[in-house]
Protein backbone atom coordinates (compact mmCIF):
# COMPACT_ATOMS: atom_id res chain seq x y z
CA UNK A 1 0.00 0.00 0.00
CA UNK A 2 1.35 3.42 -0.98
CA UNK A 3 0.67 6.36 1.35
CA UNK A 4 0.60 9.80 -0.25
CA UNK A 5 2.24 12.58 1.75
CA UNK A 6 -0.20 14.82 3.60
CA UNK A 7 -0.95 18.15 1.96
CA UNK A 8 0.04 21.47 3.51
CA UNK A 9 -3.52 21.95 4.79
CA UNK A 10 -3.76 18.43 6.22
CA UNK A 11 -0.47 18.87 8.06
CA UNK A 12 -1.73 22.12 9.60
CA UNK A 13 -5.00 20.43 10.63
CA UNK A 14 -3.16 17.51 12.22
CA UNK A 15 -0.95 19.86 14.21
CA UNK A 16 -3.74 22.01 15.69
CA UNK A 17 -7.04 20.13 15.42
CA UNK A 18 -8.66 23.12 13.73
CA UNK A 19 -8.18 25.24 10.62
CA UNK A 20 -8.97 28.58 8.99
CA UNK A 21 -10.19 28.70 5.39
CA UNK A 22 -8.70 31.55 3.36
CA UNK A 23 -11.39 33.54 1.51
CA UNK A 24 -9.69 35.48 -1.28
CA UNK A 25 -11.00 38.82 -2.55
CA UNK A 26 -11.97 37.57 -6.04
CA UNK A 27 -14.42 35.10 -4.45
CA UNK A 28 -16.32 37.90 -2.65
CA UNK A 29 -19.05 39.82 -4.49
CA UNK A 30 -19.84 42.31 -1.71
CA UNK A 31 -19.45 43.06 2.01
CA UNK A 32 -22.43 43.53 4.31
CA UNK A 33 -20.43 44.41 7.40
CA UNK A 34 -16.72 45.02 7.97
CA UNK A 35 -14.86 45.10 11.26
CA UNK A 36 -11.30 45.09 12.51
CA UNK A 37 -11.44 41.37 13.38
CA UNK A 38 -14.20 40.00 11.10
CA UNK A 39 -16.24 40.56 7.94
CA UNK A 40 -19.68 39.43 6.85
CA UNK A 41 -19.65 39.04 3.09
CA UNK A 42 -21.48 37.49 0.16
CA UNK A 43 -19.56 35.10 -2.06
CA UNK A 44 -19.93 34.98 -5.83
CA UNK A 45 -22.15 31.92 -5.34
CA UNK A 46 -24.61 34.08 -3.37
CA UNK A 47 -23.79 32.48 -0.01
CA UNK A 48 -23.30 34.77 3.00
CA UNK A 49 -20.28 33.98 5.16
CA UNK A 50 -18.72 35.16 8.41
CA UNK A 51 -14.97 35.66 7.93
CA UNK A 52 -12.45 35.87 10.76
CA UNK A 53 -9.80 38.28 9.53
CA UNK A 54 -7.54 38.41 12.59
CA UNK A 55 -6.05 34.97 11.89
CA UNK A 56 -5.25 33.87 8.31
CA UNK A 57 -4.99 30.32 7.05
CA UNK A 58 -1.80 28.96 8.63
CA UNK A 59 0.90 27.10 6.75
CA UNK A 60 1.96 23.65 7.95
CA UNK A 61 5.18 25.13 9.33
CA UNK A 62 3.30 27.84 11.24
CA UNK A 63 0.78 25.33 12.60
CA UNK A 64 3.53 22.98 13.80
CA UNK A 65 5.36 25.91 15.43
CA UNK A 66 2.15 26.97 17.17
CA UNK A 67 1.44 23.42 18.34
CA UNK A 68 4.92 23.11 19.89
CA UNK A 69 4.59 26.45 21.69
CA UNK A 70 1.12 25.52 23.00
CA UNK A 71 2.50 22.23 24.31
CA UNK A 72 5.30 24.04 26.16
CA UNK A 73 2.89 26.67 27.48
CA UNK A 74 0.54 24.05 28.95
CA UNK A 75 3.49 22.32 30.62
CA UNK A 76 4.56 25.55 32.39
CA UNK A 77 3.86 25.99 36.13
CA UNK A 78 0.92 28.38 36.53
CA UNK A 79 3.19 30.84 38.38
CA UNK A 80 5.40 31.11 35.26
CA UNK A 81 2.66 31.92 32.74
CA UNK A 82 3.68 34.64 30.25
CA UNK A 83 1.79 36.78 27.78
CA UNK A 84 1.37 35.22 24.28
CA UNK A 85 3.90 37.64 22.74
CA UNK A 86 6.46 36.82 25.43
CA UNK A 87 5.93 33.08 24.94
CA UNK A 88 6.37 33.37 21.18
CA UNK A 89 9.45 35.57 21.41
CA UNK A 90 11.02 33.34 24.06
CA UNK A 91 10.49 30.20 21.98
CA UNK A 92 11.84 31.80 18.80
CA UNK A 93 14.93 33.15 20.62
CA UNK A 94 15.63 29.80 22.23
CA UNK A 95 15.31 27.96 18.89
CA UNK A 96 17.04 30.62 16.73
CA UNK A 97 13.90 31.35 14.68
CA UNK A 98 13.11 34.61 12.93
CA UNK A 99 9.58 35.64 12.05
CA UNK A 100 8.25 38.78 10.36
CA UNK A 101 6.30 41.44 12.27
CA UNK A 102 3.03 40.71 10.47
CA UNK A 103 3.50 36.99 11.03
CA UNK A 104 4.24 37.61 14.70
CA UNK A 105 0.97 39.56 15.10
CA UNK A 106 -1.37 36.84 13.84
CA UNK A 107 0.62 34.02 15.46
CA UNK A 108 0.35 35.82 18.80
CA UNK A 109 -3.40 36.11 18.33
CA UNK A 110 -3.73 32.45 17.35
CA UNK A 111 -1.59 31.51 20.35
CA UNK A 112 -3.71 33.64 22.70
CA UNK A 113 -6.86 31.89 21.45
CA UNK A 114 -5.35 28.42 21.64
CA UNK A 115 -4.19 29.01 25.22
CA UNK A 116 -7.61 30.33 26.22
CA UNK A 117 -10.25 27.96 27.60
CA UNK A 118 -12.49 28.57 24.57
CA UNK A 119 -9.69 27.81 22.08
CA UNK A 120 -10.29 28.97 18.52
CA UNK A 121 -13.93 29.80 19.46
CA UNK A 122 -12.59 32.76 21.47
CA UNK A 123 -12.80 35.02 18.39
CA UNK A 124 -16.48 34.21 17.95
CA UNK A 125 -17.37 34.52 21.63
CA UNK A 126 -15.91 38.03 21.66
CA UNK A 127 -18.34 39.25 18.96
CA UNK A 128 -21.28 41.01 20.67
CA UNK A 129 -23.46 40.77 17.54
CA UNK A 130 -23.56 36.95 17.68
CA UNK A 131 -26.34 35.11 19.49
CA UNK A 132 -25.37 31.51 18.85
CA UNK A 133 -22.24 29.50 17.95
CA UNK A 134 -22.69 25.95 16.63
CA UNK A 135 -20.18 23.18 15.93
CA UNK A 136 -21.76 20.44 13.78
CA UNK A 137 -18.83 18.09 13.14
CA UNK A 138 -15.34 18.05 11.68
CA UNK A 139 -13.69 18.95 8.39
CA UNK A 140 -13.81 21.84 5.94
CA UNK A 141 -17.26 20.73 4.75
CA UNK A 142 -18.64 21.22 8.27
CA UNK A 143 -17.48 24.66 9.38
CA UNK A 144 -18.52 26.33 12.62
CA UNK A 145 -21.82 28.21 12.21
CA UNK A 146 -22.89 31.43 13.94
CA UNK A 147 -26.24 33.17 14.32
CA UNK A 148 -25.87 36.91 13.77
CA UNK A 149 -28.60 39.21 15.11
CA UNK A 150 -28.92 40.92 11.70
CA UNK A 151 -28.02 38.20 9.18
CA UNK A 152 -29.25 34.96 10.78
CA UNK A 153 -27.29 31.71 10.43
CA UNK A 154 -23.92 32.05 8.70
CA UNK A 155 -21.11 29.67 7.86
CA UNK A 156 -17.73 30.80 9.17
CA UNK A 157 -14.27 30.18 7.74
CA UNK A 158 -13.32 28.25 10.92
CA UNK A 159 -13.58 24.48 11.29
CA UNK A 160 -12.45 21.68 13.59
CA UNK A 161 -10.45 18.88 12.00
CA UNK A 162 -10.76 16.24 14.75
CA UNK A 163 -13.37 15.26 17.33
CA UNK A 164 -10.82 15.12 20.13
CA UNK A 165 -10.07 18.85 19.72
CA UNK A 166 -13.80 19.60 20.04
CA UNK A 167 -13.99 17.50 23.21
CA UNK A 168 -10.87 19.12 24.63
CA UNK A 169 -12.33 22.58 23.95
CA UNK A 170 -15.67 21.67 25.56
CA UNK A 171 -13.99 20.16 28.63
CA UNK A 172 -11.70 23.17 28.89
CA UNK A 173 -14.69 25.53 28.84
CA UNK A 174 -16.72 23.47 31.32
CA UNK A 175 -13.73 22.64 33.52
CA UNK A 176 -14.16 25.81 35.56
CA UNK A 177 -17.41 24.39 37.00
CA UNK A 178 -16.23 20.78 37.22
CA UNK A 179 -18.11 19.38 34.22
CA UNK A 180 -16.81 17.32 31.26
CA UNK A 181 -18.04 15.07 28.45
CA UNK A 182 -17.02 11.41 28.48
CA UNK A 183 -18.09 8.23 26.71
CA UNK A 184 -20.32 7.44 29.71
CA UNK A 185 -21.66 11.01 29.91
CA UNK A 186 -21.93 12.25 26.31
CA UNK A 187 -24.35 15.10 27.09
CA UNK A 188 -23.34 18.29 28.85
CA UNK A 189 -25.28 21.42 29.81
CA UNK A 190 -23.40 24.19 31.54
CA UNK A 191 -22.98 27.92 31.73
CA UNK A 192 -19.63 29.59 31.18
CA UNK A 193 -17.99 32.23 33.39
CA UNK A 194 -18.99 34.88 30.84
CA UNK A 195 -22.67 33.91 31.17
CA UNK A 196 -22.94 31.90 27.93
CA UNK A 197 -24.97 28.68 27.86
CA UNK A 198 -23.06 25.62 26.64
CA UNK A 199 -24.64 22.43 25.31
CA UNK A 200 -22.45 19.59 24.01
CA UNK A 201 -23.27 16.17 22.57
CA UNK A 202 -20.53 13.64 21.76
CA UNK A 203 -20.57 10.04 20.63
CA UNK A 204 -22.52 7.85 20.98
CA UNK A 205 -25.24 10.54 21.25
CA UNK A 206 -23.90 12.60 18.30
CA UNK A 207 -23.64 10.66 15.04
CA UNK A 208 -21.19 13.18 13.56
CA UNK A 209 -18.86 12.69 16.53
CA UNK A 210 -19.61 15.94 18.33
CA UNK A 211 -22.10 18.81 18.29
CA UNK A 212 -21.72 21.97 20.35
CA UNK A 213 -24.14 24.87 20.78
CA UNK A 214 -23.23 28.03 22.69
CA UNK A 215 -25.97 30.58 23.38
CA UNK A 216 -24.60 34.07 23.98
CA UNK A 217 -26.39 36.75 25.99
CA UNK A 218 -25.93 40.48 25.86
CA UNK A 219 -23.90 41.83 28.76
CA UNK A 220 -26.38 44.70 28.95
CA UNK A 221 -29.98 43.45 28.48
CA UNK A 222 -32.29 45.17 26.02
CA UNK A 223 -34.67 47.72 27.51
CA UNK A 224 -38.40 47.80 26.68
CA UNK A 225 -37.69 50.94 24.63
CA UNK A 226 -35.01 49.02 22.67
CA UNK A 227 -37.60 46.34 21.90
CA UNK A 228 -40.07 49.00 20.73
CA UNK A 229 -37.40 50.64 18.57
CA UNK A 230 -36.53 47.29 16.94
CA UNK A 231 -40.19 46.84 15.94
CA UNK A 232 -40.63 43.73 18.11
CA UNK A 233 -43.39 45.32 20.19
CA UNK A 234 -45.53 48.43 20.24
CA UNK A 235 -45.38 51.21 22.81
CA UNK A 236 -49.04 50.58 23.74
CA UNK A 237 -48.38 46.96 24.73
CA UNK A 238 -45.27 47.91 26.69
CA UNK A 239 -47.05 50.71 28.55
CA UNK A 240 -49.79 48.25 29.52
CA UNK A 241 -47.26 45.65 30.71
CA UNK A 242 -45.44 48.34 32.70
CA UNK A 243 -48.56 49.14 34.70
CA UNK A 244 -49.69 45.50 34.89
CA UNK A 245 -46.40 44.33 36.42
CA UNK A 246 -46.38 47.23 38.89
CA UNK A 247 -49.94 46.19 39.83
CA UNK A 248 -48.59 42.70 40.69
CA UNK A 249 -49.91 40.77 37.70
CA UNK A 250 -48.24 37.39 37.15
CA UNK A 251 -47.19 36.50 33.60
CA UNK A 252 -46.04 33.57 31.50
CA UNK A 253 -43.96 34.39 28.39
CA UNK A 254 -44.38 31.69 25.76
CA UNK A 255 -42.97 31.29 22.27
CA UNK A 256 -40.96 29.09 19.94
CA UNK A 257 -37.23 28.40 20.28
CA UNK A 258 -35.02 31.47 19.81
CA UNK A 259 -37.97 33.86 19.69
CA UNK A 260 -36.65 36.09 22.48
CA UNK A 261 -38.71 34.89 25.46
CA UNK A 262 -35.90 35.38 27.98
CA UNK A 263 -34.86 38.68 26.38
CA UNK A 264 -38.42 39.97 26.77
CA UNK A 265 -38.72 38.75 30.37
CA UNK A 266 -35.39 40.38 31.27
CA UNK A 267 -36.52 43.69 29.79
CA UNK A 268 -39.88 43.64 31.59
CA UNK A 269 -38.12 43.60 34.96
CA UNK A 270 -37.01 47.17 34.26
CA UNK A 271 -40.60 48.00 35.27
CA UNK A 272 -40.33 46.33 38.69
CA UNK A 273 -39.39 48.60 41.64
CA UNK A 274 -35.65 48.50 42.39
CA UNK A 275 -36.05 47.70 46.11
CA UNK A 276 -38.02 44.46 45.65
CA UNK A 277 -36.60 41.04 46.56
CA UNK A 278 -36.50 38.72 43.53
CA UNK A 279 -35.83 34.97 43.70
CA UNK A 280 -34.81 33.34 40.39
CA UNK A 281 -34.88 29.58 39.76
CA UNK A 282 -33.10 28.26 36.67
CA UNK A 283 -31.41 25.15 35.32
CA UNK A 284 -29.00 27.27 33.28
CA UNK A 285 -28.63 30.92 34.39
CA UNK A 286 -30.00 33.24 31.70
CA UNK A 287 -32.14 35.73 33.62
CA UNK A 288 -30.36 39.08 33.97
CA UNK A 289 -32.37 41.71 35.83
CA UNK A 290 -31.39 45.11 37.30
CA UNK A 291 -32.70 44.61 40.86
CA UNK A 292 -29.85 44.31 43.38
CA UNK A 293 -31.81 42.34 46.00
CA UNK A 294 -31.81 39.23 43.83
CA UNK A 295 -31.24 35.60 44.86
CA UNK A 296 -30.39 33.07 42.13
CA UNK A 297 -30.97 29.34 42.60
CA UNK A 298 -29.72 26.78 40.08
CA UNK A 299 -29.90 23.02 39.65
CA UNK A 300 -26.75 21.20 40.79
CA UNK A 301 -25.70 18.31 38.56
CA UNK A 302 -24.74 15.10 40.31
CA UNK A 303 -27.03 15.53 43.31
CA UNK A 304 -30.76 15.05 43.62
CA UNK A 305 -31.77 18.70 43.38
CA UNK A 306 -34.43 19.54 40.79
CA UNK A 307 -36.03 22.74 39.52
CA UNK A 308 -39.26 21.54 41.14
CA UNK A 309 -37.60 21.36 44.57
CA UNK A 310 -36.07 24.82 44.12
CA UNK A 311 -39.42 26.34 43.12
CA UNK A 312 -41.04 24.80 46.20
CA UNK A 313 -38.20 26.12 48.35
CA UNK A 314 -38.96 29.72 47.31
CA UNK A 315 -42.08 29.54 49.50
CA UNK A 316 -39.75 29.78 52.51
CA UNK A 317 -37.63 32.64 51.17
CA UNK A 318 -40.12 35.52 51.40
CA UNK A 319 -39.67 36.79 47.84
CA UNK A 320 -41.54 39.75 46.44
CA UNK A 321 -41.47 38.03 43.07
CA UNK A 322 -40.42 34.59 41.78
CA UNK A 323 -38.95 34.00 38.32
CA UNK A 324 -38.61 30.52 36.81
CA UNK A 325 -36.22 30.62 33.87
CA UNK A 326 -38.05 27.94 31.89
CA UNK A 327 -40.88 25.53 32.70
CA UNK A 328 -40.42 22.26 30.79
CA UNK A 329 -41.51 19.17 32.72
CA UNK A 330 -44.69 18.00 34.42
CA UNK A 331 -43.07 18.47 37.85
CA UNK A 332 -41.86 22.00 37.06
CA UNK A 333 -45.24 23.04 35.66
CA UNK A 334 -46.97 21.71 38.77
CA UNK A 335 -44.57 23.50 41.11
CA UNK A 336 -44.95 26.80 39.21
CA UNK A 337 -48.75 26.64 39.34
CA UNK A 338 -48.57 25.77 43.07
CA UNK A 339 -46.62 28.99 43.72
CA UNK A 340 -49.27 30.94 41.81
CA UNK A 341 -52.11 29.34 43.76
CA UNK A 342 -50.23 29.97 47.03
CA UNK A 343 -50.19 33.70 46.23
CA UNK A 344 -46.39 33.82 46.23
CA UNK A 345 -45.26 37.39 46.90
CA UNK A 346 -46.43 39.96 44.38
CA UNK A 347 -46.20 37.80 41.29
CA UNK A 348 -44.66 34.80 39.53
CA UNK A 349 -43.07 34.77 36.08
CA UNK A 350 -41.69 32.10 33.74
CA UNK A 351 -40.96 31.23 30.11
CA UNK A 352 -42.56 28.29 28.30
CA UNK A 353 -42.40 26.75 24.82
CA UNK A 354 -45.67 27.27 22.94
CA UNK A 355 -46.72 29.04 19.73
CA UNK A 356 -49.75 30.88 21.17
CA UNK A 357 -51.72 31.36 24.36
CA UNK A 358 -54.11 28.59 23.27
CA UNK A 359 -51.21 26.20 22.59
CA UNK A 360 -49.78 27.20 25.95
CA UNK A 361 -52.95 26.06 27.73
CA UNK A 362 -52.98 22.79 25.76
CA UNK A 363 -49.34 22.03 26.60
CA UNK A 364 -49.80 22.85 30.29
CA UNK A 365 -52.90 20.64 30.38
CA UNK A 366 -50.87 17.84 28.76
CA UNK A 367 -48.32 18.30 31.56
CA UNK A 368 -51.03 17.62 34.13
CA UNK A 369 -52.03 21.17 35.09
CA UNK A 370 -55.77 21.55 35.72
CA UNK A 371 -57.12 24.21 33.39
CA UNK A 372 -59.11 25.94 36.13
CA UNK A 373 -55.91 26.32 38.19
CA UNK A 374 -54.46 28.49 35.42
CA UNK A 375 -56.93 31.20 36.39
CA UNK A 376 -54.28 32.15 38.98
CA UNK A 377 -52.15 33.33 36.03
CA UNK A 378 -52.99 36.88 34.99
CA UNK A 379 -51.29 37.23 31.60
CA UNK A 380 -49.92 35.02 28.82
CA UNK A 381 -47.52 36.88 26.52
CA UNK A 382 -46.58 35.27 23.20
CA UNK A 383 -43.25 36.02 21.52
CA UNK A 384 -42.71 34.50 18.06
CA UNK A 385 -40.01 34.21 15.42
CA UNK A 386 -40.67 33.32 11.79
CA UNK A 387 -39.08 33.47 8.33
CA UNK A 388 -39.80 36.24 5.82
CA UNK A 389 -38.76 36.06 2.16
CA UNK A 390 -38.15 39.11 -0.01
CA UNK A 391 -36.13 39.60 -3.19
CA UNK A 392 -34.94 36.01 -3.08
CA UNK A 393 -33.47 36.52 0.41
CA UNK A 394 -34.67 34.99 3.66
CA UNK A 395 -34.62 36.81 6.98
CA UNK A 396 -36.15 36.34 10.39
CA UNK A 397 -38.63 38.47 12.27
CA UNK A 398 -39.28 38.37 16.01
CA UNK A 399 -42.27 40.05 17.57
CA UNK A 400 -44.58 40.01 20.53
CA UNK A 401 -47.59 38.60 18.71
CA UNK A 402 -50.19 38.33 21.47
CA UNK A 403 -51.11 39.28 25.02
CA UNK A 404 -54.02 37.43 26.65
CA UNK A 405 -55.50 37.53 30.12
CA UNK A 406 -57.17 34.57 31.78
CA UNK A 407 -60.79 34.64 32.83
CA UNK A 408 -63.29 32.12 34.13
CA UNK A 409 -65.11 30.18 31.41
CA UNK A 410 -67.48 27.23 31.63
CA UNK A 411 -67.37 25.26 34.90
CA UNK A 412 -63.90 23.73 35.28
CA UNK A 413 -62.65 25.54 32.18
CA UNK A 414 -60.52 28.61 31.54
CA UNK A 415 -61.25 31.25 28.91
CA UNK A 416 -58.71 33.52 27.28
CA UNK A 417 -59.38 37.17 26.58
CA UNK A 418 -57.11 38.42 23.78
CA UNK A 419 -56.03 41.97 24.60
CA UNK A 420 -53.33 42.75 22.04
CA UNK A 421 -52.43 41.07 18.76
CA UNK A 422 -49.89 41.61 16.00
CA UNK A 423 -51.67 41.77 12.63
CA UNK A 424 -49.57 39.89 10.06
CA UNK A 425 -51.71 41.36 7.27
CA UNK A 426 -51.51 45.00 8.37
CA UNK A 427 -48.03 44.55 9.93
CA UNK A 428 -49.00 46.49 13.02
CA UNK A 429 -49.82 45.96 16.69
CA UNK A 430 -53.47 46.37 17.58
CA UNK A 431 -55.70 46.35 20.64
CA UNK A 432 -58.36 43.64 20.25
CA UNK A 433 -60.30 44.04 23.50
CA UNK A 434 -59.85 46.16 26.56
CA UNK A 435 -58.47 44.19 29.53
CA UNK A 436 -60.83 43.51 32.40
CA UNK A 437 -59.02 41.61 35.12
CA UNK A 438 -55.69 43.41 34.59
CA UNK A 439 -57.41 46.82 34.43
CA UNK A 440 -59.15 46.09 37.73
CA UNK A 441 -55.81 45.33 39.38
CA UNK A 442 -54.16 48.42 37.87
CA UNK A 443 -57.02 50.78 38.85
CA UNK A 444 -57.00 49.40 42.38
CA UNK A 445 -53.20 49.66 42.71
CA UNK A 446 -52.97 53.23 41.37
CA UNK A 447 -56.39 54.51 42.58
CA UNK A 448 -57.33 55.48 39.02
CA UNK A 449 -60.65 55.67 37.24
CA UNK A 450 -61.02 53.98 33.83
CA UNK A 451 -60.52 57.26 31.95
CA UNK A 452 -57.56 58.22 34.13
CA UNK A 453 -55.99 54.82 33.41
CA UNK A 454 -56.40 55.28 29.65
CA UNK A 455 -54.72 58.70 29.87
CA UNK A 456 -51.89 57.32 31.99
CA UNK A 457 -51.25 54.51 29.49
CA UNK A 458 -50.88 57.09 26.70
CA UNK A 459 -48.53 59.14 28.85
CA UNK A 460 -46.36 56.11 29.59
CA UNK A 461 -46.32 55.06 25.92
CA UNK A 462 -44.88 58.48 25.01
CA UNK A 463 -42.41 58.21 27.90
CA UNK A 464 -41.11 54.90 26.54
CA UNK A 465 -40.72 56.37 23.05
CA UNK A 466 -38.76 59.31 24.44
CA UNK A 467 -36.23 56.99 26.12
CA UNK A 468 -35.24 54.93 23.09
CA UNK A 469 -31.51 54.42 22.70
CA UNK A 470 -30.68 54.75 26.40
CA UNK A 471 -28.42 52.23 28.15
CA UNK A 472 -29.96 49.67 30.49
CA UNK A 473 -28.88 51.40 33.71
CA UNK A 474 -29.97 54.84 32.49
CA UNK A 475 -33.35 53.48 31.37
CA UNK A 476 -33.91 51.63 34.67
CA UNK A 477 -33.11 54.82 36.57
CA UNK A 478 -35.60 56.78 34.44
CA UNK A 479 -38.34 54.20 35.09
CA UNK A 480 -37.69 54.29 38.84
CA UNK A 481 -37.86 58.09 38.74
CA UNK A 482 -41.22 57.86 37.00
CA UNK A 483 -42.46 55.49 39.70
CA UNK A 484 -41.40 58.09 42.27
CA UNK A 485 -43.60 60.69 40.53
CA UNK A 486 -46.55 58.27 40.77
CA UNK A 487 -45.93 57.79 44.49
CA UNK A 488 -45.92 61.55 45.07
CA UNK A 489 -49.12 61.94 43.07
Amino acid sequence: MVFEPASETEQAELALGWGIISIAGPHISKFFSRGHQRDIAQLNSGKKIYIIRAIPQLSAQEAKLLAKIIHEYRAMPRSCYLRPQEILESYCTKNFLEIEDGQKEYLCRALANACHAQGILTELLADESLEEIAVIGTGRSKPVYVFDSSFGWLETNVYFSCVQEIKDTVNSMAGAIGRRVTLQKPLLNAYLPGGERLNACTEPAALAGAAVTIRKFKSSPLTPSDIIQSGCAGEGEMAFLWMALQADCSALVCGNTGSGKTTLLNSLFSFIPSEERIVIVEETPEINIPQRHCVKLAVAEGIDLSVQQLITNTLRMRPDRVVVGEVRSREEAGAFIDTLLAGQGKGCYATFHAQSATDCLRRLSALGVHEIDLEALDLIITQRRWSVYSGGQAREERKMTQICESEAGKPGKLALREIFRYSFKEKEFMCVKKPQRAYEKIMRAFSLSYNELESELQRRAQFLLSHRGEGHEQFFSAIQGYAGQDAQA
